[in-house]
């Protein structure tokens, strides 16, 4: 069966909370949930005591009915620090996601705590084609958020997630199921086919970034996904920033630093948006731009 096939019979239902997390709210008529860093309540992990997050690979953690391995990033003080989830793509590793988006300089140079987990080895590596309810993939992402933030007291209003290929489907997936927790994501070469996507439970700023027409993965465009993603989230009022570069199916060189910029300008909580008259910061290649 083909990917794109696979894709559209995806579940598009929404998600109801498949942790024991605080209650997400009601959305108004914006889409908003009323929902900020100030009265969020990290999620408790599922699994009873945290096991202690330090540096390095750490090979057993357990949530739900498996567990993963997990590269855990951190900077030389993790109290209170921004945090990003990373996803790596078929066939990668969390050690790859992390490599290949220099994110072992970024947690040094700017306070980052980086968590990037090895898949559980399922079929496209991460589940972004299964239900939301009871998603072991949406549970490693709140049990982690859970333990990181009662071990480090994490600033909840700079919670991120990147990836890439299948990571960066499965950030996509994030985007639209764990919208109470993101602040904002960058996604390279995801995306949604036609009839999967879901509106998150909240607008959030969103950078997808592709490879053109060339960006393809057996017979999946990532155009084509990447497209539909961003004009759905734009239906939805989400706000959104295009980068497509023409090196097809990979991260550019430019990716890294201007995915953090954007990850540094989107917090949680936002007074304004900081790109809305299309002018972005010297950290974006030219073919970066509002759709």
């Amino acid at each position: 069966m083909s990917i794109p096939l696979l894709l559209l019979l995806a579940c598009t239902g929404k998600n109801t909370g498949i942790g024991t997390g605080s209650d997400t709210g009601s959305r108004d008529d914006t889409g908003a949930t009323g929902m900020t860093p100030s009265n969020l309540t990290p999620p408790t992990y599922s699994k009873g005591d945290c096991p202690i997050l330090t540096d390095g690979m750490l090979d057993d953690f357990a949530t739900g009915d498996t567990s993963y391995q997990v590269k855990v990033v951190l900077p030389d003080d993790p109290v209170g620090a921004p945090v990003i989830f990373a996803w790596h793509w078929l066939g990668g590793t969390a050690s790859g996601i992390v490599r290949s988006l220099d994110l072992n300089n970024l947690s040094q140079d700017q306070g980052v705590i980086v968590l990037a987990p090895n898949s559980d080895g399922s079929v496209f590596e991460w589940h972004f084609l299964d239900d939301p309810q009871d998603n072991p993939d949406l549970l490693l992402f709140e049990d982690l958020l859970a333990c990181v933030s009662q071990q480090y007291d994490v600033d909840l209003n700079r919670i991120y997630s990147t990836g890439m290929s299948a990571g960066g489907l499965w950030t996509t997936y994030m985007t639209m199921y764990e919208a109470q927790w993101l602040a904002s994501t960058a996604i390279f070469s995801g995306g949604t086919t036609q009839g999967t996507y879901s509106t998150p439970d909240r607008p959030l700023p969103v950078l997808i970034t592709w490879g053109g027409p060339s960006d393809t993965y057996a017979t999946l465009s990532f155009e084509d996904t990447s497209t539909n993603f961003a004009n759905s989230l734009l239906a939805d009022g989400s706000f959104v920033v295009e980068c497509v570069h023409d090196g097809g199916h990979v991260i550019p060189d430019e990716g890294p630093a201007y995915a953090w910029q954007f990850m540094v300008d989107h917090p949680y909580t936002l007074a304004s948006e900081p790109y809305a008259d299309g002018t972005l910061p010297d950290a974006f290649p030219d073919w970066c731009s509002l759709p």
